[in-house]
C-alpha cells in the first residue's frame, strides 16, 4: 500500500461514484474551472445531437405511430363509402355554403341565387370524405393482393397532387410536416373529369417499416411476386380503373449513373407521336426484369410508380401497369423471367461486373422463343 501512495499523484482524488457524483462529472457544477464547464458543455451537446440525428433517421425509415393510425383512418373513410355514384355540381345534399348570385338583365324585381357544390362536378362520391380534409386529394392507390399475414393490403393509400413535385415529399395527407409524406401525382400531369394524361406518374417513399411504396421492391423478387399481384387499382377523382403489370426495372436518376442517355422516364406523360411511345416502350422492354405477353399501343393508358431502390445509391424502382380495357381479363397473359434485364452501369460496376456492351434498348428482348 506504501508503494501505490507513493505512485499516485499528491493532488489525486478518489472519484465519487455515487449518483451525485457519476451526475456532478457530466453536468456544469459549482466549482468547474471554465476550461471544465466548456467540456462538459460541448460533450451534452454532442449526446444530445447524436439522440436526434438517431430519432430523425429513425422516423425517416419507420415513421410514427400516427403514420400508421392517419392511414388506418383515411382508409376507413374511402372505403366505408357505400356507393361511387358520380356527384353533381346542382345537387342539393353535397353543397357547402357557397352561394352566387345571378342577376338577370331583364328583372328588376329580385337576384336569383344559385347554390354551387363544394365538390368538382363528377367527381365520385367515395372521395367525399377525403376531399373535405385535403382538396389536393386527386385519386386512391392499391393493390388487393400484396397483403401482410393478416390479409391487410400493403399499399392502400390516396393519391395527392399540388403545383410542384417537392409539397408531398414532407407533407402527409393533412398537410402537416411529416418525414413519410404522402403518394403524389406527378405536378404536370393531368387529371380531370374530361380525360388524363396517358402516363401518370405517381411517387412515394419507400419506408422501412413497409409502408407506402416499400413493396414495390417485391415485384424484384421473382415471376410469382408479379404475376400473383398483377392488378393494380387506380382511381381518380372521376373514375375507377384497373392496370396490368407490363414492367418493373431499376434505374439511376443521374447521367454519370449509366453508359448510356439517361433514360428520364418520369419526364414522359402523353405519347403525341408513335416516335415518343416507341422511345419510352423500348426502353422499358430493355431494363424490364421480365418479359410478358400482353400487348401495348400508344392509345393506351399508363401508369408508373416510382420509389428508392438500394442497389446503389439514388436508384429507383420503377412499375409501369396499362389500363385494362373493358372486360379484359387480365389472367390470361404470362410473365417469364428476363435475363437480359439491363441495369444501370454503375450498378455493374459497384458489384464487380462488367458493363454490357450492347447497343442500347433497340435489342431485341422479346425472340421468337419467348413468344
Amino acid at each position: 500500500m506504501s508503494m501505490l501512495n507513493e505512485v499516485r499523484p499528491a493532488e489525486a482524488q478518489e472519484r465519487d461514484r455515487s449518483f451525485k457524483g457519476r451526475i456532478k462529472e457530466l453536468l456544469p457544477w459549482k466549482g468547474d474551472s471554465i476550461k471544465e464547464i466548456i467540456r462538459k458543455v460541448v460533450y451534452l451537446g454532442s449526446v444530445c445531437a447524436l439522440i436526434y440525428c438517431g430519432y430523425t433517421v429513425y422516423v425517416y425509415e419507420f415513421g410514427t405511430s400516427d403514420m400508421y393510425e392517419n392511414q388506418e383512418y383515411l382508409s376507413n373513410l374511402y372505403h366505408s363509402s357505400d356507393t361511387t355514384e358520380e356527384t353533381e355540381s346542382t345537387d342539393d345534399t353535397l353543397t357547402s355554403d357557397v352561394t352566387v348570385d345571378v342577376t338577370d338583365d331583364t328583372s328588376t324585381d329580385s337576384d336569383t341565387t344559385a347554390t354551387v357544390s363544394k365538390y368538382p362536378a363528377g367527381m365520385l362520391s367515395s372521395f367525399e370524405a377525403i376531399y373535405d380534409i385535403n382538396p389536393d386529394v386527386v385519386g386512391w392507390l392499391s393493390i388487393d393482393t400484396l397483403t401482410d399475414s393478416d390479409g391487410n393490403a400493403y399499399i392502400d393509400y390516396p393519391v395527392m397532387q399540388t403545383t410542384d413535385n417537392d409539397y408531398y415529399l414532407t407533407h402527409d395527407v393533412f398537410g402537416s410536416e411529416a418525414t413519410y409524406g404522402a403518394l403524389f401525382v406527378d405536378y404536370n400531369e393531368e387529371i380531370t373529369a374530361e380525360g388524363n394524361s396517358q402516363n401518370i406518374i405517381i411517387y412515394g417513399h419507400s419506408m422501412a417499416s413497409g409502408t407506402y411504396f416499400r413493396h414495390l421492391l417485391d415485384y424484384k423478387e421473382s415471376v410469382s411476386t408479379v404475376s400473383n399481384n398483377r392488378v393494380i387499382t387506380f382511381s381518380t377523382l372521376y373514375e375507377e380503373n384497373q392496370y396490368i403489370v407490363v414492367a418493373c426495372f431499376i434505374i439511376g436518376i443521374y447521367d454519370y449513373q449509366d453508359d448510356n442517355p439517361l433514360f428520364a422516364y418520369h419526364t414522359i406523360y402523353d405519347f403525341d407521336t408513335i416516335e415518343d411511345f416507341d422511345y419510352w416502350y423500348q426502353n422499358i422492354l430493355y431494363r424490364n426484369y421480365y418479359t410478358t405477353d400482353i400487348e401495348c399501343t400508344m392509345d393506351d393508358e399508363y401508369i408508373t410508380l416510382s420509389t428508392c431502390s438500394y442497389e446503389i445509391s439514388d436508384l429507383r424502382c420503377v412499375i409501369v401497369a396499362r389500363k385494362l380495357h373493358d372486360g379484359e381479363d387480365p389472367s390470361v397473359y404470362t410473365y417469364k423471367s428476363n435475363p437480359n434485364a439491363r441495369k444501370p452501369a454503375a450498378y455493374y460496376i459497384a458489384y464487380g461486373m462488367s458493363v454490357p456492351d450492347d447497343d442500347g434498348p433497340d435489342n431485341q428482348y422479346y425472340t421468337e422463343d419467348d413468344e
